[in-house]
């Protein structure tokens, strides 16, 4: 008797997950949107309930407001929740910095594992040579987001992942505003090197103000060009 084959679909409310938060973090469904539910289960062909189901992760992720019998709301951000964000990222990632500092000294980790925060630098830096700033800003994400993996404290991840979507919603949103991120790369750079030489405290410093330094530019832009909610 043959056995059933295994299915590595995904399931469909994570695939509606998916599907709308890209649509928000790429700002096609814009701050102050309001979505009809019937809207999205037309868009993305899939049921209700599963959208229901994707809805309610979106909602803890501070990027739709639930909106009973009229859908979802894209909930706006100001430059006051940008700030508070800001100063959550920057605390806990500098932390998973000195972690990662301290597996490296304590021999806890491996050089596969290294080469995967090393590896993002060097995409931002041929990102930057041809002057496409979105493969930047990918590689950018791909090295916090391997740090904080790295890392190895989840509740430290998830808290930081709970504020990401509305992070990147606004960097996406400013990036062709911003200076060349020449400074930035070099962060992530020294960043590494600290890292790898097992310095816990000079890691953690770097991304620190690596994260205050991103904070301050963003902040500028918001206020420069009056954007009050996005």
């Amino acid at each position: 008797m043959n056995k059933p084959m295994k299915t590595s679909a995904i399931p469909l409310s994570e695939k509606a997950y998916q599907t709308i938060r890209a649509l928000i973090l790429e700002n096609e469904f814009r701050a102050g949107d309001q979505i009809l539910e019937k809207v999205l289960v037309e868009k993305l062909n899939i049921s209700r309930t599963p959208i229901r189901e994707a809805c309610v992760q979106l909602e803890k992720e501070g990027l739709i407001e639930i909106r009973p019998r009229r859908g979802i709301f894209i909930k706006p951000i100001s430059a006051a929740d940008m700030n508070e964000i800001y100063d959550i990222m920057t605390a806990l990632e500098a932390q998973a910095a000195k972690i990662l500092a301290e597996k490296v000294a304590n021999k806890t980790i491996t050089e596969k594992e290294l080469k995967q925060l090393e590896l993002p630098t060097l995409r931002m830096e041929k990102a930057l040579q041809q002057d496409n700033l979105k493969e930047w800003a990918e590689a950018d994400e791909e090295f916090h987001l391997c740090l904080l993996e790295l890392c190895g404290n989840v509740r430290l991840k998830q808290v930081v992942l709970q504020f990401w979507g509305q992070a990147h919603r606004v960097r996406y949103f400013t990036l062709e505003l911003r200076n060349k991120p020449t400074d930035s790369t070099a962060d992530h750079i020294a960043v590494v090197e600290a890292i790898r030489a097992g310095d816990a405290k000079k890691a953690g410093e770097i991304h620190s103000l690596h994260r205050q330094k991103g904070k301050h530019n963003l902040l500028s832009i918001i206020e420069k060009y009056r954007f009050d909610h996005l």
